[in-house]
């Protein structure tokens, strides 16, 4: 996938509106980010499909870890959550 620095947005602001690409591309750029949203697919080329961050908070993830019941990975430093939902 081929796109230029300036389609990246710095950061999602609350209340912010954002294309499908935008987000997808914010995503590709920055690994410690997690994204919740109310649709089941991000298009990476929709540039008229829009969402709207509705909470944005910054804390770790727990997960269980693959193949066990009883470890969860801990991460060592917290994750910036943001949540959207399509306009």
């Amino acid at each position: 996938m081929t796109y230029f620095e300036d389609e990246v947005p710095k950061d999602l602001e609350l209340n912010g509106e954002y294309s499908s690409r935008e987000i997808y591309l914010f995503m590709i750029e920055n690994d410690k980010v997690m994204i919740l949203s109310d649709s089941v697919h991000l298009d990476y080329n929709a540039r008229d499909i829009m969402y709207r961050v509705t909470d944005k908070k910054q804390n770790f993830i727990h997960k269980k870890a693959e193949n066990s019941y009883r470890t969860h990975m801990i991460p060592n430093r917290k994750t910036n959550i943001y949540e959207i939902s399509r306009v």
